[in-house]
């Protein structure tokens, strides 16, 4: 009898899929895919460029809802292409530890994953133009989460085309691994950035910090301490050019500001093979020491010395060093290095002498005077030190000062999220009523006279506040950076306290029922570089009247 082979619904499905991959689909949908997904790339790259240019940046500034309303849906979408990202990571990680045996259709999640994140990308865009949140430099996280996030959605598009065209090939490289796993890294980094400048708090800081993984920061009293030593040091006296060691204090100094910066062995930079911090290095040369000819350094003769011709060829010349875009030698720099280079004994090791020791000249001696000596650089670095461990110190003061106050305040659960520093090592406060609105009163608003001093940015957009009552905590916060009073029912009565924040570089009275009259207080703002007047009674001959008196501010007036 026969033995019956019974056959599995799995293999039968693994077959069929088998069979399906083998047949190669048509070319026209990969290839409309990838224009899709490249066109959609390249916008996103472009969009910050032309948000200030028409037509994008009429539509960001059109008094309409749903202007401000796309920005609104930015946190809803983020958190989409994040967890499709991971869950496809998963899933092509199965895939890989067993072989092939697993094979996920992931093609439709990166594709989602790309789409949910260009909308993220948009729709935190127009909130940050609508916000008027800072985003101008690498310097600002937001303008670094706002990249990160471009840079996310266009390697996660390299991803999809890279599986899509692999499977149709049959390739099975690593290319796709290698981007699907970056783009996560860079969406990882991204996101953390933002989370911490909303939150403001680091939770990836705090767990290293609550292991021990990162050293506590130096206590107030050490660095007190170091200070009063940097005071009572003796700083001596500073050597005169003739007693310099010619060497050590003359010509290193020269190569360590342009030279070391690509030939410094202490550093690891040896371009060309060629290490130039040490006299032994000078005389050992380069990867172009292939006879006397590229000599670098022929102690007698600086004719023959390689150092010195580079130094003295046209600038246009690609064998001119420094290199061209680099800082170049000043005339009294190569003179000093030729005339030390000619008056050097041949031999394997230096002797150093000081300049009078080997009988420098007047120009010698006039030419090394123009140099700052290591004992200036040296009381110069020690000098700023002192300074800034001198303006932490004064930092940290102003932060305990206000610490008491702030905690006071974050006991009431209206103001726990509400108000925080600026950053971790900052003294100066933030406020915003985004998560109070219309319950911010005056009441509210007058719980913060213990800490006005302190706030550098208030939001108080869409609070139910009164005229009178804004003016008097105005008056209480001299250092406000930021005003933000959009949506509110405050008047001109309000910018004559409004003009009297010296340091205001910000300000937005979008739908508010401020008038040209009331403009004209904001005159004396000579800090003023931004201020947002949609939905006012403001003129446009009002506002140009304000940029004429104030050079360099930029109106937004939206469309009247």
């Amino acid at each position: 009898m026969e033995e019956s082979t019974q056959i599995h619904p799995e293999d039968v499905a693994n077959q069929v899929a088998e069979e399906q991959l083998a047949e190669k689909p048509g070319i026209v949908g990969p290839i409309f895919l990838s224009i899709f997904v490249l066109s959609v790339s390249l916008g996103l790259v472009l969009m910050p460029f032309f948000g200030d240019r028409e037509p994008l940046a009429g539509l960001l500034e059109a008094p309409e809802w749903w202007t401000e309303n796309i920005g609104e849906y930015h946190p809803v979408i983020l958190h989409l292409p994040i967890g499709i990202v991971f869950l496809t990571m998963v899933m092509e990680m199965c895939r890989w530890m067993s072989f092939g045996r697993y094979r996920p259709m992931t093609g439709v999640g990166l594709f989602l994953g790309f789409i949910t994140g260009a909308f993220a990308c948009v729709t935190g865009f127009v909130d940050l133009k609508i916000g008027g949140m800072k985003a101008e430099s690498w310097d600002d996280a937001w303008f670094q989460h706002m990249w990160l996030g471009i840079i996310f959605v266009a390697i996660l598009g390299l991803a999809l085309l890279a599986k899509i065209w692999g499977n149709r090939s049959g390739a099975r490289g690593p290319i796709y691994g290698l981007l699907l796993f970056g783009a996560a890294g860079v969406m990882g980094y991204g996101a953390h950035l933002g989370g911490v400048k909303v939150h403001k708090t680091d939770p990836v800081l705090n767990t290293l910090k609550g292991l021990d993984i990162l050293k506590p920061k130096e206590t107030e009293k050490e660095k007190d301490k170091k200070i009063e030593q940097k005071e009572e040091a003796d700083d001596g006296a500073v050597k005169l050019p003739k007693d310099r060691l010619a060497f050590a204090e003359v010509m290193l100094p020269i190569m360590d500001t342009k030279c070391l910066y690509c030939h410094s062995e202490e550093a690891g930079k040896s371009k060309g093979g060629l290490y130039m911090d040490t006299y032994e290095n000078l005389l050992i040369g380069g990867d172009s020491q292939d006879g006397d000819e590229y000599r670098t350094l022929v102690p007698g003769d600086p004719e023959k010395s390689y150092m010195i011709e580079v130094m003295n060829l046209p600038m246009d010349d690609d064998m001119h060093m420094p290199p061209s875009k680099k800082k170049q030698m000043e005339a009294h720099e190569i003179e000093l290095l030729t005339w030390w280079v000619k008056n050097i004994p041949a031999s394997e090791t230096l002797e150093d002498q000081t300049l009078a020791e080997m009988g420098a000249p007047q120009n010698i001696l006039d030419a090394a005077a123009k140099l700052i000596s290591p004992d200036e650089r040296k009381a110069m670095e020690e000098k700023g030190a002192a300074e800034k461990a001198r303006a932490e110190a004064e930092e940290t003061a102003k932060r305990e000062a206000v610490e008491a106050s702030l905690n006071s305040l974050k006991e009431d659960e209206k103001f726990q999220v509400a108000i925080d520093y600026v950053s971790e090592e900052s003294s100066d406060l933030a406020f915003t009523a985004v998560s109070l609105r219309e319950k911010l009163d005056d009441e509210i608003l007058g719980k913060l006279s213990p800490v006005a001093a302190a706030l550098t940015s208030l939001d108080l957009a869409g609070a139910a506040v009164s005229e009178a009552e804004v003016i008097e905590q105005l008056s209480k916060m001299p250092n406000l950076l930021k005003l933000d009073l959009k949506e509110t029912e405050l008047g001109d009565a309000v910018l004559d306290a409004v003009a009297n924040l010296e340091q205001l570089e910000f300000l937005n009275l979008f739908d508010t029922r401020v008038t040209d009259a009331g403009l004209m207080k904001l005159k004396p703002l000579g800090n003023l570089k931004k201020i947002f007047l949609g939905r006012t009674d403001v003129t446009a001959e009002g506002a140009d009247e304000l940029k004429n008196a104030l050079p360099g501010l930029e109106v937004n007036l939206g469309v009247n």
